[in-house]
């Protein structure tokens, strides 16, 4: 109801980690999710969690959310790290500074308490909320910035190599004879494109970049999705004025079985109290 008291009224960010969620018996029963669904699932679980483990009047004052499902993070033991191969996708939910891509990876890194991790991808949210279809819209000046942040990363054995998200041949091939680190990977989306263009496939066999798919929204998660899940384990003003910033997903393969180890979530959200207040 819009006239509850709000449980965190200060609060300007919130920051999220699931933990491995393949350890939550409560998601291993939807089938057919998509990856927008799952990932709202996991934020009101972890939120809900939160909220009931907090002291109600310290709350009110609390500027800054932070939950971390400590039950369900899966560190690596010593002489495991090698045997797992760690892919991270970040999604750059809005338009922001360029140290949003460490900020993320030393996250996982600490999380997860490793040094590096194998494959780190990048995917962009459009410019607007409206899911374009259209790779050629993709501003790959945006992503150039991104991608030598993520370069940095890789200069600093925090990665080992680099991949891109739904880019078609035109755009990977400028971004390939661009990029000091080139990509091995472009993943795409085959809502868009069914099957693989030839003139996509034929560049990336010639350069050996691995073409792999998703099923991932071009829009991660909507504004408005993130205030409904908010909204579901709190109050209505609660819900208020919440923007997605970035959304980082991590899995963990065992290299010699090919099994899922481990797979989560990392999620960083602000609010704009002016525009709550409009």
């Amino acid at each position: 109801m819009a006239d509850e008291i709000p449980l965190f009224p200060k609060a300007t960010s919130m920051f999220v980690h699931t933990g491995n969620i393949i350890n939550w018996n409560r998601l291993k029963r939807k089938l057919n999710q998509t990856s927008t669904e799952e990932v709202c699932d996991c934020i009101g679980t972890s939120l809900s969690n939160y909220l009931a483990s907090v002291d109600k009047t310290e709350l009110q004052y609390v500027t800054q959310l932070y939950r971390v499902n400590t039950e369900n993070v899966e560190v690596f033991e010593d002489g495991e790290r090698e045997e797992v191969k760690v892919t991270v996708k970040i999604f750059v939910c809005t338009s922001q500074s360029t140290a949003v891509i460490a900020e993320a990876v030393e996250k996982v890194l600490s999380e997860l308490r490793t040094t590096y991790v194998e494959t780190l991808l990048l995917a962009v949210s459009p410019p607007s909320d409206e899911e374009e279809s259209e790779q050629s819209s993709v501003n790959l000046d945006l992503i150039k910035q991104y991608w030598e942040a993520m370069e940095l990363l890789v200069s600093q054995d925090k990665v080992l190599s680099l991949g891109i998200c739904d880019l078609n041949k035109e755009a990977l091939e400028e971004l390939y004879k661009w990029a000091k680190v080139k990509p091995t990977v472009n993943q795409v989306n085959l809502e868009s494109c069914c099957v693989m263009p030839k003139d996509l496939t034929e560049f990336a066999k010639a350069t050996n970049i691995q073409l792999l798919t998703h099923n991932d929204k071009p829009v991660f998660i909507p504004k408005e999705r993130l205030q409904e899940t908010i909204q579901q384990v709190s109050t209505e003003r609660d819900s208020e004025a919440w923007t997605p910033h970035w959304v980082l997903r991590y899995s963990g393969i065992l290299k010699c079985r090919g099994i899922i180890k481990m797979k989560g979530y990392i999620f960083h959200a602000m609010r704009d109290h002016k525009k709550k207040l409009m």
